[in-house]
């Protein structure tokens, strides 16, 4: 990550004797730092990133299916009488969007619990009764509450479609679209994607958007580092 990057340089620097290469390790920390703090190149590296929004008049047929990635939620976070939404809160709200919009007929909620260490709640269960809350019916309401990872998202999925084969939109978050989707497509299933609660936005030649350092930059930078891993990660697995 970029704060660790920085931060084992400036350690480094300390127990390095030969003072030319402390300056040197001084230099590139300061420098990284100032790189990963700037919102203005940030901004541009995910801008590039993120697939585009997709206006809803855009969307020219109907679909049977829209598919939401959770991991937007804290389900163990007290009170437990409502649903705790992350950023991502976007994806089950555009969801209900098409839905209502007729631009999907169901929705289908993929998760179940991303605590690796005991079973925790699962997401899929709190995603349901919001849409339930939000007059979507049961009828129309799928959910798989296994998945722990977006391989295991596309994996479960499929198990349940009679066609998998069938074009359903996939609802996820635009930093993650590119893994999720070549995901769904390793297991064979054919997805538009949809990507929602976008990072990105529009570029100022300001001060504060060119020069000044900006902890933004290094949220952005952090979740890029996590993506990027992961998609190497899941390449290696052959998960892409």
């Amino acid at each position: 990550m970029p704060t660790s990057l920085v931060a084992w340089l400036i350690i480094a620097s300390i127990f390095i004797k030969r003072d030319r290469h402390k300056k040197i390790l001084r230099g590139l920390a300061f420098g990284l730092f100032i790189f990963f703090t700037n919102p203005f190149i940030a901004t541009v590296v995910i801008n590039s990133w993120e697939p585009n929004a997709i206006q809803y008049d855009q969307v020219e047929r109907t679909y049977s299916y829209g598919i939401v990635l959770s991991g937007i939620t804290n389900p163990n976070r007290p009170p437990f009488d409502r649903v705790q939404f992350n950023k991502g809160a976007d994806r089950i709200v555009h969801a209900i969007d098409l839905y209502k919009k007729g631009i999907i007929e169901k929705i289908m909620i993929t998760g179940g619990s991303g605590t690796l260490t005991f079973e925790g709640n699962k997401e899929a269960h709190a995603m349901r009764d919001f849409l339930l809350n939000f007059g979507v019916p049961q009828a129309d309401i799928l959910i798989e509450d296994k998945a722990r990872n977006t391989r295991e998202n596309a994996l479960f999925t499929k198990e349940l479609f009679t066609n998998p084969s069938s074009k359903v939109v996939l609802i996820t978050s635009a930093f993650h679209m590119y893994r999720a989707k070549k995901c769904f497509e390793k297991v064979g299933m054919d997805v538009m994607s949809f990507p929602t609660d976008h990072y990105g936005r529009e570029l100022y030649y300001t001060p504060d958007d060119t020069l000044i350092p900006s902890i933004y930059g290094l949220k952005i930078w952090t979740i890029l580092f996590k993506e990027w891993i992961g998609i190497i990660a899941y390449k290696v697995a052959g998960y892409l």
